[in-house]
């Protein structure tokens, strides 16, 4: 019986701190080594299994910085982010620890009660409670990708001290010759230890809340940028068609010239860009106009420009998100050719639209290629977050147009794919044709 009593005891509280990792890693982000991830998974454990009993300060006042330090060292972000989550998680599972170890211990049948492993036999309870933290964690927190400032996460810090000074409170400040026998009667320690654990609930509503409200910030600001890039790119595209649709009168004004003065006005309109482009790709007329500014600009820069284009009719997206998709990734492209040599500048551009998909690649030379460096493989689902490549210059390169296009591919409900191979970069993403934009994102 003992042994079995041990036994559960260890799996109960090795699977909680298990769970509790879980539930920290819908909030930070864990590093990839395997001996951080142990390393928290340790910490979470040792939250878990720490007895705390009301007058005793010992186990809480040396638990709590070892798991500080140990989320410090085993998570990805700002400090004020990981000292925020760390002090979120410590004080809400030391709160419920207070409790099972002071109260609900001694609800125990009186049998069970007076056993050597009364409080073995309590810590099971560890097990329900981090379930359900995670559990309610998953559900409510924000999207895997959120960003918080500096400054809001040093005051989701202060807040957070709150309940963690409670418990701290209710644990040092008790003296052990005070009643120590008739704990139950001290019902105001339970209704603060209550408290703090319930704290965690809103404490998280405040980082979903100004996650999701810096998100629909961000959002706004791209959406703002795609309006102006877009409507800049009509009037370009304005300009040209005016220009074409003005031609008859050019020929007739060279008509009218004189000899001497004729050839040279015929040469300065001949070399004209919007005379030695064509502008029809497909039958998308943003697409066109997009493509026939970018056109004049790669010529100018010595970028050769190689085009795939299927798209039979208007795409039945917004206007403004088609125009950031192509100018954006055509942006970065060009932007990555200029660090190469002219014979390198290349950019190579597929469209299709049919059978209920809208497919778009880009691929150019990855700058990185040519000084040897190691570029990593990255995918990009809309649920998980863009994950840029590793090398410095060429996230510089890919940086703030890819989350604009990732912007548009998650709000359509698409998917996006961003790799290298053989030194090439290779942007992919596809929409379903006739899908609405989710209005929650805008």
């Amino acid at each position: 019986m003992t042994a079995l009593i041990k036994v559960l005891y260890l799996a109960a509280t090795l699977l909680s701190g298990w769970l509790v990792t879980r539930a920290m890693s819908y909030l930070i982000t864990i590093s990839e080594k395997r001996s951080r991830r142990l390393l928290l998974f340790f910490g979470c454990y040792l939250l878990c299994a720490t007895i705390i009993f009301i007058g005793d300060p010992f186990n809480i006042l040396a638990a709590t910085p070892v798991f500080l330090v140990i989320v410090l060292l085993s998570c990805t972000g700002t400090f004020w982010k990981k000292v925020t989550i760390g002090l979120m998680f410590s004080s809400t599972v030391f709160s419920f620890n207070a409790l099972r170890d002071n109260y609900v211990h001694d609800l125990l049948p009186q049998a069970l009660l007076h056993s050597e492993h009364s409080y073995r036999l309590s810590c099971l309870f560890i097990l329900p409670f981090a379930l359900t933290l995670c559990l309610y964690t998953r559900k409510f927190a924000p999207d895997k990708d959120y960003t918080l400032s500096d400054s809001m996460w040093r005051l989701l810090c202060l807040l957070t001290v709150i309940p963690l000074g409670i418990v701290l409170d209710v644990v040092t400040l008790f003296h052990l010759s005070d009643h120590y026998f008739d704990i139950l009667s001290h019902r105001e320690y339970a209704i603060l230890l209550l408290i703090s654990l319930l704290s965690f609930i809103s404490l998280l509503w405040c980082v979903t809340v100004l996650a999701r409200q810096q998100k629909l910030e961000q959002q706004s600001m791209f959406a703002e940028i795609n309006r102006a890039y877009y409507e800049a790119m009509e009037q370009h595209h304005f300009e040209i068609r005016r220009l074409k649709h003005d031609l008859a009168n050019h020929i007739q004004i060279l008509s009218a010239l004189p000899e001497d003065k004729r050839e040279a006005y015929a040469s300065e309109l001949s070399g004209s860009t919007a005379l030695s482009q064509s502008f029809t790709y497909c039958g998308d007329s943003t697409i066109n106009a997009v493509l026939t500014v970018k056109k004049g600009v790669m010529e100018r820069c010595h970028i050769r420009l190689k085009t795939d284009m299927d798209v039979p009719a208007q795409l039945p997206y917004d206007r403004t998100d088609v125009c950031a998709l192509y100018a954006n990734a055509l942006d970065n492209a060009m932007e990555a050719c200029m660090k190469l040599a002219e014979t390198r500048r290349e950019i190579s551009l597929k469209s299709k639209a049919g059978k209920g998909i809208f497919c778009l690649e880009v691929k150019n030379p990855a700058p990185t290629a040519e000084n040897g460096q190691k570029i990593s493989v990255s995918r990009s689902h809309p649920k998980h977050g863009l994950i840029l490549p590793t090398s410095k210059s060429d996230a510089a390169n890919h940086g703030f147009g890819l989350q604009s296009i990732r912007e548009i591919v998650t709000r359509y409900h698409g998917s996006m794919e961003i790799k290298t191979d053989d030194g090439v970069f290779d942007l992919f993403l596809y929409l379903p044709l006739g899908n609405s934009p989710d209005q929650n994102l805008r």
